[in-house]
């Protein structure tokens, strides 16, 4: 109660100061990416940031960058985290790479509610961001600085220790160190080291000590990295510099005269929050578990890949309500699903690579939350992708609207034999002649896959190299991509459709339906929306979903269903998530029908307070190509690309009318009872009155039929 009731006075404390604070700073982060165009050194600078509250039309950090593209996506994760923004973004910078690069913007401003300063008081945020760009002689290229992750507000109980792990990102194999700003170098605005952070700079790990003041805090670091060896840096004038090896000694005592390749920004906040019975992971504060990615896990892409991994965290004693995720724009998070019980609960992350502008290292910072606003340790990871830098010659693809026509030099391919290579669908033949690979690829088949963006559709595959006798991972040390990149239209025109064409030829013509019934296997009402179906708050509501296609090998994939109070809302109960069940309130039956799935829950385990829901489930069809076996896909399974999926369609039904035990007018033999009960009451008052009126010698004789009317 106490975390809420200070984020509500927080939130207050700024909404009255929004004219004064148009843009409320709570941190950043910076990545910095070269190449030559010409002669010119081209520098992108990437940022991310966070503001609170959040508002749209201001993006602070792009306005003292005097930013070339900027992105705000609105963050909400419980009612224990106020909405914040995150931001991103980017400058382009033609750089002559005969001095460092040196970016010093300055900003307006640190939130009021971050460090001492009184709330009326506006305190710039600053960065100072160096980087030598020459030509290392060690490898040969362009020094590339160390790339700090953005971390997510984060919140520590008053009494416990915690470790902070900033996971940066090193491409050079040079050695890392971390230290807070110092205001003579204009590298921090509050400037202020407070005695419970202890900054470990060898290591980049912040440790809170468990005695630290209640309050917001934020800590202002530079992150630098120093070669193992002596290298000379080369620039376009002609210039050398010559920048001695790393001495191993203790940040502590580091000579000021050293010089860093590399001194790159790192801004955040910690809440120092209430106090807690018990500061161990997993008892009230969450812990990750399995599969979830390690901390620093890198994790390697190539363009149009999909990357997708699986979070889960437990907690013994607290209900976890959310993840928060910070990553690249587009970046996917599911809804949460508990896998045992409440105590483990999981949600998938995904993304889709080359769909969005982004640099060639991402970072993805994930933390759990529990109902009471505890969370658990961040953990970064970092998406490595692994870009081509140029098209290889040679090769010819057409684009049509079926299908990729491609012929390939056999020299692209390391002169491998067919029967080495593959496709995404090893089923799918490669043939050639004595010089070329040729190909026909369909759009809708061997494993090529869909993905899209606002402004394209682009399909893609590749050519791998495959032996029985060795593993996936060493079949794709050689990897050919083929790309088939179609604009979105709106006019109607060939490949405006094309979406549509493709999974018509495969599916054709496809259906979904509900249908509710009260028992198993019984008569069913088909469900439609606003077609009201009435049940009692006792009964076993039975939901049907039902796939209407002609195609007799498609199966029916209800991917997620839940219930809800609202038509079409996404806010429910979750009745099942990425095909898993949520074992505490649905059970689903075998039908022996391949189209068809039906699920049942107990109208009694929902709150009471609830009188009409509706039921809304995302679905799909999918069948194997090349085999007259139905598909299997649900909780846990993988997408083979033997399947071929159609579009995720969403249906929604209801409403579902739940009239509670004991409601009058509806439950008859209430009503019976009732009725009884009523008569046994009025006959004892007649017989009182008569009593009264005629005297003790009244006893039992027969009433006249009519003496009721007459009282």
């Amino acid at each position: 109660m106490g975390l809420q009731m200070w984020l509500l006075a927080a939130s207050a404390a700024l909404l009255q100061g929004c004219c004064s604070f148009p843009f409320s700073y709570f941190g950043a982060s910076f990545g910095l990416e070269t190449s030559l165009v010409g002669d010119t050194l081209q520098v992108r600078v990437y940022y991310r940031g966070i503001s609170l509250p959040c508002f749209q039309n201001l993006d602070g950090i792009c306005v003292a960058l005097n930013c070339t593209k900027s992105r705000t996506q609105t963050m909400a994760d419980n009612n224990h985290t106020a909405t914040w923004c995150m931001l991103d973004g980017g400058i382009i910078i033609h750089h002559n790479n005969t001095s460092p690069l040196h970016i010093r913007p300055t900003g307006c401003c640190w939130s009021p509610i971050v460090g001492s300063q009184r709330e009326t008081e506006s305190l710039p945020f600053t960065f100072n961001l160096l980087a030598d760009l020459g030509n290392r002689s060690d490898n040969v290229a362009i020094n590339a600085p160390p790339q700090p992750p953005l971390l997510p507000i984060l919140r520590v109980p008053q009494n416990c220790i915690a470790n902070y792990n900033l996971t940066i990102y090193e491409q050079d194999g040079d050695i890392l160190r971390c230290h807070y700003g110092q205001r003579a170098r204009h590298e921090c605005a509050h400037c202020t080291q407070q005695s419970f952070f202890t900054l470990h700079q060898e290591s980049c790990v912040l440790k809170y000590n468990g005695r630290g003041t209640y309050g917001t805090y934020s800590i202002e670091l530079i992150v630098e990295d120093y070669p193992r060896e002596t290298i000379l840096l080369m620039h376009n004038d002609g210039t050398q510099t010559l920048q001695p090896a790393f001495e191993d000694a203790s940040s502590a005592s580091l000579n000021q005269s050293t010089k860093a390749l590399s001194s790159i920004p790192m801004q955040f906040v910690v809440i120092v929050d209430r106090a807690i019975s018990e500061c161990a992971f997993g008892i009230f504060r969450p812990v990750f578990i399995h599969p979830t990615p390690p901390n620093g896990a890198r994790i390697p892409a190539s363009l149009y890949d999909e990357v997708t991994f699986t979070i889960s965290a437990i907690s013994r004693n607290e209900r976890i309500t959310a993840f928060t995720v910070v990553g690249p724009s587009g970046l996917h998070k599911s809804d949460t699903w508990n896998v045992n019980g409440d105590r483990s609960v999981s949600a998938n992350v995904s993304w889709l690579v080359g769909v969005y502008d982004a640099p060639k290292q991402i970072p993805v910072c994930f933390l759990s939350i529990t109902s009471s606003g505890l969370q658990s340790e961040p953990q970064c990871i970092w998406i490595v992708l692994n870009l081509p830098i140029e098209r290889l010659p040679g090769p010819d693809l057409q684009c049509l609207t079926d299908a990729m026509i491609l012929s390939v030099p056999r020299r692209l391919v390391a002169n491998l034999p067919e029967s080495n290579l593959q496709l995404n669908d090893a089923s799918c033949n490669i043939t050639g002649n004595a010089t070329h690979l040729l190909l026909k690829i369909p759009l809708s088949g061997c494993g090529t896959k869909l993905l899209e963006d606002e402004s394209h559709y682009t399909f893609t595959n590749k050519i791998i190299n495959r032996s029985r006798n060795e593993t996936l991972a060493q079949a794709e040390r050689m990897a050919f991509p083929i790309t088939c990149k179609f604009q979105r239209s709106n006019n109607g025109s060939k490949e405006s459709n094309l979406l549509n064409n493709t999974t018509q030829r495969l599916f054709g013509d496809y259906s979904f339906e509900i249908q509710f019934s009260k028992e198993f296997n019984s008569s069913r009402a088909t469900a439609k929306a606003h077609a009201p179906f009435d049940v009692s708050s006792n009964d076993h509501l039975y939901i049907t979903v039902i796939a209407k296609s002609d195609m007799t090998t498609a199966s029916l994939d209800v991917v997620s269903c839940q219930m809800s109070e609202e038509y079409n809302s996404s806010v429910g109960i979750t009745l099942l998530h990425q095909g898993c069940l949520n074992n505490s309130t649905t059970e689903e039956h075998q039908t022996g029908n391949q189209k068809e799935k039906v699920y049942s829950i107990k109208l009694s385990s929902l709150p009471q307070r609830i009188s009409q829901v509706f039921v809304t489930c995302n679905v799909q069809l999918c069948t194997n190509i090349y085999s007259s076996k139905p598909c299997v896909l649900g909780c846990g399974s993988d997408s083979s690309s033997l399947m071929e999926q159609s579009d995720m369609q969403q249906v929604c039904a209801g409403p579902i009318r739940i009239k509670k035990e004991g409601d009058f007018g509806l439950n008859y033999a209430a009503i019976t009872i009732g009725l009884a009960l009523g008569g046994t009451v009025i006959y004892v008052v007649l017989l009182l009155l008569k009593r009264s009126f005629v005297g003790l010698y009244y006893g039992g004789g027969t009433r006249h039929p009519n003496r009721r009317r007459h009282f």
